[in-house]
């Protein structure tokens, strides 16, 4: 069971191995995070038209229509959500921002709160049939800290919780809670909480790999994992009888997902620079099946261009790892892509509007400058209340890079990105404009104080670390906000927006329209009422990737390209 946009928007749909043809569960259009199966019934979560509104459901294994589990948290988000043999976990804001945690008997329907925020959002990550669970709380991206909850017992997974630190994945056992952290380390590795003892031991760690998201095997013994190391993912297998851990084959670049069977086979949901999102299987004796076979529509298979890792050094001698995709046949123009976040990273995925792009003969240079998760914890923390200086260096050092290995031409440079992409495409246009002869802005923020004040409620407490506090870091703020610079904005722009955005208001975009039209700069806007901070409908993603592609036909005046 899984959710796709496969008709062109998102639903439900399900194959019932071994056979392999996939019939809709759903009809309501919206996008899921969450889908569970628990006896005959489906739980699942449901937004709306891109709002981040993530509202839990429930619905027949049979598929129909999704019924809302409490009608009174409409408009609310579920953050996570766990389950016991009849039990369900869930983290919600529709009563604080600070999130509270409630359990439902999915029996009866009845549910009660167990936990409220009070000081920092918290979200339960795992819970036992005896009542107890895990839950962190999150004071940023880089410190996020574990506690387990047995009655009004409060104990954290780590020893020391002030010490800067994230837990990511939590699963718990009988007798032990099997974690990811990068506790007094750079990277992140397997770790457990005994509850006998409540001792915290390092069990398995990877060189300069960050391990995300793990899989306990009762059956086996063993706990599959997924690793990040820079632009791509591996697999591997720990087993915890031994104390010995295997790298695995990977049929993909990047894993999305993991799911062991309790016969031990292994399903991964995975991506490549040049493949959609496939479910694999691998099955005991370790040979992989692909199961679903998503393609993308007029590209041939064996067509799609796989970008190059590089490397470079930034201003100051720091290493930025890179994505470079080349063209067939170039037209001379290159698209500088600083990815969203910033705390993220440009990976190995397919990207339509990148393959778009390259196919249609742009050079697509993507840096992971400082700030990007997957280099260890200081390099990602590199961003944090320092948004417009050391990253924005790192890609002036890529452009500049480039342009020496014969790959770009100064002025001949569009800056295009989404969300803190977008940001970095303003703040680069208006500080760097030498460089670029266009700007794609995609619900990117303009001034970092208007930002601060209309970030979701529950995102408040974290964005003093992240960005910076409004009334004492003031002056950065504005020194590092894209609107300073409007009057040194000179090239073309082409802005996008979603009316739904709960992150990014479309007052950011509009802010910058209204002063480059004051000064006769050539400006379009395309919004869309049905959209948030992204694309769920695959209409809108590919009218906003044509008008993308034919902005840039007209700045660089090259109308021979193939249409999409």
């Amino acid at each position: 069971m899984f959710s796709t946009n496969l008709n062109g928007t998102f639903n439900l749909w399900a194959m019932d191995l071994p056979h392999l043809f996939p019939y809709r569960l759903t009809t309501i259009n919206q996008n899921s995070s969450l889908i569970h199966i628990h006896q005959n019934q489906i739980v699942a979560t449901f937004e709306k038209d891109g709002d981040e509104n993530h509202q839990l459901h429930h619905l027949p294994k049979s598929g129909g229509t999704p019924i809302p589990f409490h009608e009174e948290e409409s408009g609310s988000t579920c953050y996570h959500a766990c389950f016991t043999d009849q039990e369900m976990y869930y983290s919600s804001n529709h009563e604080n921002p600070l999130l509270n945690i409630y359990k439902t008997d999915l029996q009866t329907g009845h549910t009660s709160l167990i936990q409220q925020g009070k000081k920092v959002p918290i979200v339960v990550a795992a819970a036992s049939s005896d009542g107890s669970y895990v839950f962190t709380e999150t004071y940023s991206n880089t410190h996020a800290t574990a506690f387990y909850q047995t009655g009004e017992t409060k104990l954290p997974l780590v020893p020391d919780t002030k010490t800067t630190h994230t837990i990511k994945d939590v699963h718990m056992t009988k007798d032990v809670i099997y974690f990811t952290t990068n506790y007094g380390r750079e990277f992140s590795y397997l770790a457990s909480f005994n509850l006998s003892t409540y001792k915290f031991h390092p069990l398995f760690t990877l060189d300069k790999e960050e391990i995300t998201s793990i899989q306990f095997h009762q059956q086996s013994n063993t706990i599959v994992m997924t690793s990040e190391k820079g632009v791509k993912d591996h697999l591997y297998v720990y087993d915890l009888s031994t104390g010995e851990g295997e790298r695995l084959d990977t049929p993909c670049d990047v894993v999305k997902k993991i799911m062991v069977t309790k016969n031990g086979n292994l399903f991964v949901l995975g991506i490549s620079a040049d493949k959609t999102d496939t479910i694999f299987k691998r099955d005991t004796n370790g040979s992989w099946t692909q199961v679903t076979n998503t393609k993308v529509l007029g590209v041939p298979e064996g067509n799609m261009i796989k970008p190059e890792i590089v490397h470079y050094e930034s201003h100051d001698g720091l290493e930025i790892e890179a994505l470079l995709y080349k063209p067939k046949n170039g037209n001379g123009f290159t698209i500088l892509w600083p990815h969203g976040g910033p705390q993220k990273a440009e990976r190995m995925i397919y990207r339509p509007v990148i393959q778009y792009l390259v196919q249609s003969g742009y050079t697509f240079f993507a840096p992971n400058f400082r700030g990007s998760k997957c280099y260890g914890a200081t390099f990602e923390k590199m961003v944090e209340q320092n948004w417009g200086d050391g990253p924005r260096h790192d890609c002036v050092a890529g452009m500049e890079w480039l342009i020496q290995e014969g790959l770009a031409e100064k002025g001949k440079i569009v800056a295009m990105g989404g969300s803190y992409g977008g940001y970095m495409s303003l703040l680069l246009a208006g500080r760097h404009p030498e460089y670029f002869c266009g700007i794609v802005d995609i619900f990117g923020i303009s001034n970092l104080l208007t930002f601060l004040n209309n970030v979701p409620a529950s995102w408040r407490t974290l964005m003093d670390q992240l960005v910076g506090n409004p009334e004492t870091d003031y002056e950065k703020l504005v020194s590092d906000s894209p609107i300073t610079y409007i009057d040194h904005m000179n090239s073309p722009m082409f802005i996008i927006h979603g009316e739904n955005d709960p992150r990014v208001k479309t007052e950011e975009s509009e802010r910058i329209i209204e002063h480059l039209n004051q000064r006769g700069i050539d400006v379009n806007y395309l919004t869309f009422d049905d959209e948030g901070h992204g694309f769920s409908k695959k209409q809108n993603e590919m009218k906003a990737y044509r008008e993308i592609r034919g902005f840039l036909d007209r700045i660089t005046s090259n109308s021979s390209l193939p249409m999409l």
